[in-house]
């Protein structure tokens, strides 16, 4: 059993060093049989194959091939295993139907090379050296006579491709092309090797190895240099791997194995791997050999592989007839112990603690044994001094293990209380705690500062437990307990001095104090609440919130004052809502095992990664009770098939930081009715235009990091519109709807499958120019046509009032001086007839004369309203003075005219104002000649905040013959009526008339 375990151990570090991730037409992938890969500048992977070229960004795939209707057309689209990257340009030089093409990855064409390059023939073999150089090999068998066929060895030097050397054609064309570290070129022929300097001079020539073909010998072999320049060489004849010392001209057997190595590539840990027909192996620095064959297969079935490429963020990727192999280079994320070699279920496990030697010991529950591996390396199990009722007792009770202040002995609850000794398995049981043991639960045990062991189902039942003297006292033993709360999973002890948190399986989280008093209780029901009763597991924070793991309603945060809980559950991308286990790390970042995956969760940003069996896991569901942070800093989590150990800082270690890179925009504009798409790939990016009749447009961009590339998540933030960022998972893309006008920056920001952040952010700057009619200059526009307008209208009105006036001014100026005239000398005719008139036609004259001279007043107060030369309010004030002059004086009544409040005395009145006052003032005037016996007139024009006031007061007596028919009054309340004004009568004291107006005078 013991060696069975360790032989098992053993074997899984043996077979899994490395993680590996699949691309096959299940993920998209267009055709199956891979010949050949490289990557270019931009991190983009280009992908030979018999029906073209793959272009693969992450996410997309661009096919080019012959098809002439399609846009990425290329001549010839069977494409040989020879391709490559030029540095200096980034297009793709490819051997296609043996024909040299060179793809301009900007403008989508490929040029082809032919005989006005100086190429001989057919292409046989394409080389980026070490330098940066290209080298072919050239046949000219289809063109030269019978037996005079060569091939050539070419180097392009910029324009055309020179002559180095040139070699008879044997019957079989076999023939390759590798660079030493040295840049120098090695030819491998079917006559044997050549060894070139960097200028194409013939340095050496080998013989490696030899094998018949069809009766022939041939002197072909596969070599490989590695960065130490040892020449590697796979013959036909012997199989295996060899080293062939350049300098001594010696061979020696490295690999043996009856397999023939096709290909080889060298890794940054300088690890080289080794590709046979179907064969990959891994050879250490240190010379040890790896197999990955049967890892591979487990994956998808495949026959050949074709090439190996390593990426730039040391990827391996393996080309095969069915697709591609994704091999991360580099130490595992998770190291696993005590795993079994059965898939699925295997060493189930509880129970993690680490003695005084640094050895890690865990209960593998279904064996029902308790396992250990000791610093060295050494796994075993211990062997524990029970009888057989007794062991399968601990089978099903036991979780949780104590260990003693020496770490020499550790506690755990079996049929009771027992003391195990780690070094012989010796036990000492406590049989007064049997009642203390339950088969349905947990039997949660804790070692708390004081160094007493914490037990019990129940409240009543807690129980302090002194190692030292082998006492025990009740926690609640003086307390009244109300509610016996029960059935216990976990204790968490505090850092606040005297507090145990306790988790349930139905009531929640409890809060105890040591002095043996409930504090307080969260449940589903309580306030504030958590999401499920089932709590599972707990960890205090720095900042004394809490963090709690429960049974079906994912993680728990509790606020260090206890007033408010946050859930994460699967919707935030926790990875499943079932949590048994957390540890909090060094870098504020919280482990959670559940029972799909384990997780890392950022506290400060709030987001999980995940990872599960593809991350290297030994399985994806954990057990409770299964958590562990040794005294090195090393984590474990233990689940159905062993523990997963690792150090949280090496998990982010690796990987270098993927690079963002920003692939195009596109949208549709609601003006023309048709959609626009700019490429970033093939035009530089500096910032994006988009008009105010765009209905939408959507940014898309990758991220070169390809193991596990679904698992890639990024979040966005829009500045200028958006004032947080914004989760956006694994889209690579974002679409923004009728974006209103303004300038802004879209921040993007990503995190590869092993949550290492991008090396920086994409910072796109995206203007949305303003419509026409909300531009300066279309309101400027809009303001100088309302203003012209509103010009035009006030000069026509003028033009009208001006007519108006000079029409008005004609009429007063000919009724004064025609109508007048008239009047006038009737007047005079009628009081020159009067002199020789009788006494009867005397009083008709005089009344003749009277009615004359009361009609030229008239037309003379009329002319004067009308008169647009005196339309201002001293022109008023002067007409009033001759008025009440006319009237008033030959009657022997004097008047006083107060007009010192007057404002502005040179202010124009409208014609009808005029008018409208004058009247009113007249008819008061009349009024006090016709009805009163005044002797005094007093006249005054006030103003205040609400306008003025013309008050006419007299200081005589209503005459008691006269009756008025009222007609004057009425018309006078019309026109106060007609200029918004207020008129009032004073008859009691004189006779006074206030007219009010809504206006200064």
């Amino acid at each position: 059993m013991q060696v069975g375990l360790l032989l098992v151990v053993h074997l899984v570090y043996a077979q899994n060093p490395s993680q590996i991730d699949i691309f096959t037409t299940e993920q998209g992938l267009p055709y199956r049989d891979i010949k050949s890969v490289t990557q270019d500048k931009n991190e983009f992977i280009w992908m030979g194959t018999a029906v073209g070229l793959m272009h693969y960004d992450g996410y997309n795939i661009k096919v080019y091939n012959s098809n002439k209707s399609n846009p990425l057309f290329i001549e010839e689209e069977y494409i040989k295993a020879d391709f490559d990257i030029d540095d200096a340009t980034n297009e793709l030089w490819y051997i296609a139907n043996e024909k040299l093409f060179k793809l301009n990855p900007i403008t989508d064409k490929a040029i082809a090379y032919n005989k006005t390059h100086n190429i001989m023939g057919s292409v046989l073999c394409l080389l980026k050296n070490k330098d940066g150089s290209f080298w072919i090999i050239s046949d000219d068998y289809k063109t030269a006579k019978n037996g005079n066929a060569k091939q050539y060895l070419q180097k392009f030097n910029g324009d055309r491709f020179e002559i180095k050397y040139s070699i008879l054609r044997g019957e079989v064309d076999y023939t390759g092309l590798i660079s030493d570290s040295q840049s120098h070129v090695l030819w491998n022929t079917s006559n044997g090797s050549l060894k070139f300097d960097t200028d194409g001079n013939l340095e050496a020539n080998f013989d490696l190895s030899s094998f018949k073909w069809f009766g022939t010998d041939l002197k072909f072999n596969v070599s490989f240099y590695d960065s130490c320049n040892i020449h590697y060489y796979f013959p036909r004849q012997e199989r295996g791997i060899h080293i062939f010392d350049e300098d001594n001209l010696t061979h020696k057997r490295l690999l043996d194995k009856p397999i023939q190595f096709y290909n080889a590539i060298e890794d940054y840990q300088k690890h080289i791997w080794f590709s046979g027909l179907d064969e990959l192996y891994r050879m250490s620095p240190e010379g040890e050999f790896t197999n990955y064959t049967d890892q591979l297969k487990a994956r998808f079935k495949y026959s050949i592989i074709r090439d190996l490429y390593i990426d730039t963020n040391k990827l391996l990727w393996v080309a095969t007839d069915n697709g591609l192999f994704k091999i991360r280079i580099g130490d595992e994320l998770f190291k696993p112990l005590f795993k079994s070699t059965n898939e699925g279920w295997g060493n189930a496990m509880r129970g993690i603690f680490e003695d005084k030697n640094g050895t890690i010991f865990a209960k593998c529950e279904n064996n029902n044994i308790l396992l250990y591996k000791t610093l060295e390396g050494k796994v075993d199990t211990l062997e524990i001094q029970l009888d057989k009722a007794d062991l399968e007792a601990i089978q099903h009770t036991s979780n949780f293990f104590v260990l003693d202040d020496e770490k020499e002995h550790v506690f755990t609850l079996g049929e009771t209380l027992i003391k195990i000794n780690l070094k012989d398995g010796s036990v000492k049981s406590y049989d007064e705690f049997r009642n203390y043991v339950t088969f349905k639960g947990q039997n949660p045990m804790i070692k708390l500062r004081n160094g007493k062991l914490l037990l019990g189902q129940s409240l009543s039942q807690l129980t302090l437990f002194d190692i030292e003297n082998e006492t025990s006292t009740l926690l609640f033993k003086d307390s009244k307990i109300d509610d016996d709360i029960s059935d216990y999973r976990y204790f968490e002890e505090s850092k606040t001095d005297s507090l145990i948190w306790i988790g349930t399986q139905n009531n929640g989280l409890l809060k105890v104090h040591l002095s043996g008093r409930l504090g307080k209780q969260y449940t589903t029901e309580t306030t504030p609440n958590i999401s499920r009763n089932c709590v599972l597991a707990i960890e205090e924070d720095t900042d004394g919130s809490l963090w709690a793991g429960t049974y079906g309603g994912g993680l728990n945060h509790i606020s260090a004052d206890g007033n408010k809980v946050k859930t994460f559950t699967k919707s935030q991308q926790l990875p499943n809502d079932n949590v048994v286990g957390l540890l909090s790390d060094d870098a504020n970042g919280l482990w959670i095992s559940t029972y799909n995956g384990l997780s890392h969760f950022d506290k400060a940003t709030e987001i999980f990664q995940n990872y599960y069996t593809e991350d290297g896991l030994t399985h994806f569901e954990f057990n409770y009770a299964s958590s562990f942070k040794d005294s090195r800093g090393h984590f474990y989590f233990g689940g159905m098939n062993g523990l997963n150990t690792f150090k949280p800082k090496d998990i982010f270690r690796e990987s270098n930081p993927p690079k963002l890179s920003l692939l195009s925009a596109s949208g549709y504009n609601n003006q023309n009715k048709s959609s626009f798409i700019e490429d970033y790939i093939k035009t530089k990016f500096t910032a994006l235009e988009l008009s105010p009749y765009d209905q939408y447009f959507e940014i898309k961009w990758t991220m070169p990091s390809y193991f596990q590339n679904q698992k890639n998540t990024y979040s966005t933030k829009l500045e200028g519109f958006e004032d947080r960022w914004f989760y956006q998972g694994n889209s690579a893309s974002i679409r923004y709807n009728q974006l209103p006008a303004g300038d802004y920056i879209l921040k993007i920001k990503g995190k590869d499958s092993r949550g290492i952040d991008s090396a920086s952010m994409l910072s796109i700057p995206i203007t949305v120019r303003q419509i026409f009619y909300k531009k300066w200059w279309f309101m400027a526009l809009i303001f100088l046509t309302l203003a012209g307008i509103a010009y035009s209208i006030f000069r026509y009105r003028l033009q009208q009032a001006l007519a108006m006036e000079r029409l008005r001014t004609k009429i007063s100026s000919d009724l004064h001086d025609d109508v007048g005239s008239l009047l006038s000398g009737l007047a005079m005719q009628t009081e020159l007839m009067e002199i020789n008139a009788s006494e009867t036609d005397k009083f008709k004259l005089q009344k003749i004369a009277g009615i004359s001279r009361n009609a030229i007043s008239q037309m003379r107060d009329l002319v004067w309203s009308i008169d647009s030369r005196r339309q201002t309010i001293e022109d008023l004030l002067e007409r009033m003075r001759e008025l009440a002059e006319e009237l008033l004086l030959p009657k022997d009544i004097s008047f006083q005219m107060d007009s010192f409040n007057v404002k502005n005395p040179n202010r124009k009145l409208l014609a009808s104002t005029k008018q409208h006052i004058f009247l009113i003032y007249k008819e008061a005037i009349t009024n006090i000649l016709r009805h009163s016996d005044a002797t005094h007139v007093a006249v005054t024009i006030t103003n205040d905040f609400k306008g003025s006031c013309l008050i006419v007061k007299d200081n005589g007596n209503k005459k008691e013959c006269y009756t008025s028919t009222g007609l004057g009054l009425s018309n006078m309340t019309m026109r106060a009526v007609n200029l918004k004004g207020k008129l009032e009568f004073d008859k009691e004291s004189g006779f006074e008339v206030k007219l009010f107006l809504p206006f200064t005078l």
